[in-house]
């Protein structure tokens, strides 16, 4: 798939094309041949109300892209679909399904017959580090024609396309995002609250501690915005954390007690940790090793 041909020149509209997901997209569009409009409220253009000009190539448009707050997204959607041909792809890239899904089940209620194909995508990756080899989460909402070529077009980019539903969708990225960022920022919550010096535990820092550090100067040097929506707006993001605080309560737990009843226990805690991983386990110990090999050179 990664060598096929890109389609013929088509019209895309990216709302939010100002934005780097956004961007990401209409970079790749424009680089296959693509006639691409940009559409975003830091112009001074709104989806939620288009003035005619955006309008009038929303209506010519064979893709629409909402790279736009939930919000935002939610609200256009109703606005939008009417707008469009019977054949263009309406494409979101929402960090949450579940609700946008609902929408257009909505939608489909009042009239089943009425727009074209609606699918999800999420960049499970910062745009600035490239689609070739990421995981794109694809969610298909309404399928088509436009929803196979757009499959098509992340297979050509290099994508990694992963195609789910809306409800597995967010219950995974509680796992892979909510929960791991909840648990780089307790860890660099607790670091401030036991009050060492950055300089001083640099010194003495081992490789699992460097790599933390390294995440959480990554995390804390994006975006608030963006870190926020993924606890707050993903329903099942509460449960990650719940989960997390739970997690470290049996940590300490399983260090109490006389020496043989904790030994016991922590060697249970450390089976039932790995168990997590599958059979995944031995690939990610050597992903480790390789990762911090690289740190000592």
């Amino acid at each position: 798939m990664t060598g096929s041909t890109a389609p013929g020149a088509r019209s895309v509209v990216v709302a939010g094309g100002a934005g780097a997901v956004g961007a990401m997209f209409a970079d790749r569009w424009r680089a296959d041949g693509a006639d691409v409009y940009i559409l975003d409220a830091a112009f001074g253009d709104d989806i939620r109300s288009p003035g005619p000009e955006s309008a009038a190539r929303m209506r010519e448009a064979d893709i629409v892209v909402l790279a736009v707050p939930e919000d935002v997204a939610l609200a256009a959607v109703a606005t939008v679909r009417p707008l469009l041909r019977s054949t263009a792809l309406l494409m979101e890239t929402l960090s949450v399904k579940s609700r946008f899904s609902a929408a257009v089940a909505r939608l489909d209620g009042v009239d089943v017959d009425a727009g074209g194909p609606i699918v999800g995508v999420n960049p499970m990756f910062a745009p600035s580090l490239g689609l070739p080899g990421r995981a794109v989460a694809v969610v298909v909402h309404r399928g088509g024609p436009g929803a196979d070529l757009l499959l098509d077009d992340l297979a050509r980019w290099g994508a990694r396309r992963e195609v789910t539903t809306a409800d597995r969708h967010d219950r995974l990225c509680a796992a892979v995002q909510a929960l791991t960022h909840a648990t780089i920022l307790s860890f660099g919550c607790a670091l401030a609250d036991l009050g060492v010096d950055a300089d001083e535990t640099a010194t003495l820092a081992t490789p699992p501690f460097t790599t933390m550090s390294a995440m959480l100067a990554r995390i804390t040097g994006g975006t608030p915005e963006v870190y926020r929506d993924v606890q707050r707006s993903n329903p099942c993001a509460p449960a990650a954390r719940d989960a997390l605080a739970r997690a470290v309560s049996r940590v300490s737990a399983a260090c109490d007690g006389d020496d043989d009843t904790a030994g016991t226990e922590f060697t249970a805690l450390l089976a039932r940790a790995g168990a997590s991983l599958g059979d995944r386990g031995d690939g990610y110990a050597e992903m480790c090793a390789r990762l911090f090999d690289g740190m000592a050179s």
